[in-house]
């Protein structure tokens, strides 16, 4: 089972880091999420004398191990050795632990374990399932990666922008697409539109007339106040293609960089 949701993980990394053109790298840690393991262990040491720190080191071993989750099984072996030692029998020595203690734990941990430690306990650390843990990079450059939410509001906004218009499907709804973003930004954001289009309808609420116009909006729907100063009624002031005169009009009276962008067109694209 845990298998199967790995793959299928690990299969949605790879969608999502080619839908963003390589901008996010989605990575996946097999079993590398282990708050469920903790809760189980902290519950089942409770009064043993057994510090927390200790119990911070083994989770913290599992969840930096190459492969966390077979790391866990040897670990579940050594639990297990543990579990059905009888501390008061001096003819039976206690089973040796070399994992454990590369985790951390002491021979006076262990021995604590060993009389905490039941059969019925070591059956439910068995039963609790180590959760896969996906890390969301942003690249830099050529091969150079930071965490996502290291990367500048500008640097997300551009890799998320650029996986949504990747996507076929439904219509897309985005309020303000230009947030965070630099004039150079938009303009490649605005080639990308033009190639979403042909997959999918596309619906942005925006200021900045680069999108409308050189993104070549099919409509444009302007919206209004009834009452100038009045911010509790809105009408639609006119609605049409771009090049209607008065929406035209209206895009470089009211949008950042209206004119500008209707010149960058004509130079661009003769109309």
């Amino acid at each position: 089972m845990h298998k199967r949701k790995g793959n299928l993980h690990a299969e949605q990394c790879l969608k999502l880091t080619t839908l963003s053109d390589g901008f996010i790298r989605a990575v996946v840690r097999r079993g590398a999420n282990v708050g469920a393991l903790h809760e189980q262990i902290r519950g089942i040491t409770k009064g043993s004398g057994l510090r927390s720190q200790k119990i911070e080191g083994i989770l913290d071993t599992i969840r930096q191990a190459s492969d966390p989750i077979s790391l866990w099984d040897t670990l579940l072996e050594e639990f297990e050795k543990l579990a059905h030692h009888d501390p008061d029998d001096q003819s039976s020595p206690r089973p040796e632990s070399p994992w454990l203690a590369n985790c951390g734990l002491a021979d006076s941990d262990l021995a604590k374990l060993a009389e905490q430690f039941s059969p019925e306990n070591w059956l439910e650390l068995a039963l609790t399932s180590l959760d896969d843990e996906v890390a969301f990079e942003y690249r830099t450059k050529e091969q150079e990666y930071i965490p996502f939410e290291n990367a500048s509001a500008g640097q997300q906004a551009t890799a998320l922008l650029v996986t949504l218009l990747n996507q076929p499907g439904p219509p897309l709804v985005i309020d303000q697409p230009e947030d965070d973003l630099d004039n150079q930004v938009i303009f490649e954001i605005v080639r990308r539109v033009w190639n979403a289009k042909t997959r999918r309808q596309l619906i942005f609420s925006s200021h900045n007339a680069n999108l409308v116009v050189n993104g070549d909006a099919e409509l444009v729907v302007c919206c209004d106040y009834r009452v100038a100063g009045d911010f509790s009624g809105g009408h639609l002031a006119c609605e049409g293609a771009i090049d209607m005169p008065n929406i035209r009009d209206t895009i470089k009276l009211v949008m950042e960089g209206g004119e500008k962008a209707f010149k960058l067109r004509l130079d661009k694209y003769g109309f």
